[in-house]
């Protein structure tokens, strides 16, 4: 049988004379022989790589543009810095997991760079917070210290950590991402808003998510079967989930001013 291009399925479905469903069905088969999931997951990786660079941009845009101090420390202290910090801690374990068992950095690479995004918005939950009753001075001092620690553990995860110990950390970051979610989750019902939060970087992290369980479950073979990375992704996208639902349910609702909400 020979192939049928994609003009050439047009043109027999717009042919009256032709069976629509043979058309349908000897263009999908064609697909199938071409194994067309594996190929889709190697382009949502490379894709959702790429995309990941600038997915938290947008979070750190929410925090920085506004033109009072007071807005930036708003939406500093709307932001969960335990969660935020935990999410990285995962992000840094995922990655020296992924490095040492030599799985391709598509597989992983979003990891990394999402991970770099994070320490950035740290830096600057910690400045806002520290602006609030401070000097600039103060407050850039306040940031080095979470930077001598993050740095500190990246380096003695990356460069000492054996690998059955990073294997043990690695089936820890599943309840560490969820505990990750929770605390932005709790704040956001504080809250009872999201204006903290960017509707880009949370609906992007929705759909980043939701790629990595697909393309996981494409590699799964050649991943080892590791139902370990695939259960991460899974609970990851579920969290994810619950965040944009509460951006959908809060809508455009401000952030309050009790203070004892901020807390």
């Amino acid at each position: 049988m020979s192939q049928i291009t994609p003009v050439d399925a047009v043109r027999l479905l717009l042919n009256p004379n032709i069976d629509k469903k043979l058309v349908v069905s000897m263009f999908l088969q064609q697909f199938k022989k071409k194994e067309i999931g594996p190929i889709l997951s190697k382009l949502l990786g490379s894709g959702i790589v790429g995309i990941s660079s600038i997915i938290r941009i947008p979070q750190i845009r929410k925090i920085v543009n506004p033109e009072k101090l007071s807005q930036r420390v708003s939406v500093s202290k709307g932001l969960s810095l335990s969660g935020i910090s935990l999410e990285t801690l995962g992000y840094l374990i995922h990655v020296v997991y992924n490095h040492q068992n030599k799985n391709p950095f598509v597989n992983y690479g979003e990891t990394l760079l999402v991970g770099l995004q994070n320490v950035a918005i740290i830096i600057l939950i910690k400045y806002y917070h520290s602006r609030e009753n401070g000097s600039v001075s103060s407050a850039v001092i306040d940031t080095i210290r979470p930077i001598l620690v993050m740095l500190a553990i990246s380096i003695g995860i990356g460069k000492f950590a054996s690998h059955d110990f990073i294997s043990t950390l690695q089936v820890l970051n599943i309840p560490i991402s969820i505990l990750s979610k929770l605390p932005q989750i709790r704040q956001n019902y504080l809250l009872q808003s999201t204006g903290h939060l960017s509707n880009i970087t949370v609906g992007a992290n929705v759909l980043g998510s939701f790629t990595r369980v697909f393309t996981t479950l494409q590699d799964f073979e050649k991943l080892g079967r590791d139902k370990v990375l695939l259960v991460g992704y899974g609970s990851s996208f579920f969290l994810n989930a619950v965040l944009a639902g509460q951006c959908y349910y809060y809508g455009n609702n401000t952030i309050g001013t009790d203070e004892k909400k901020n807390n």
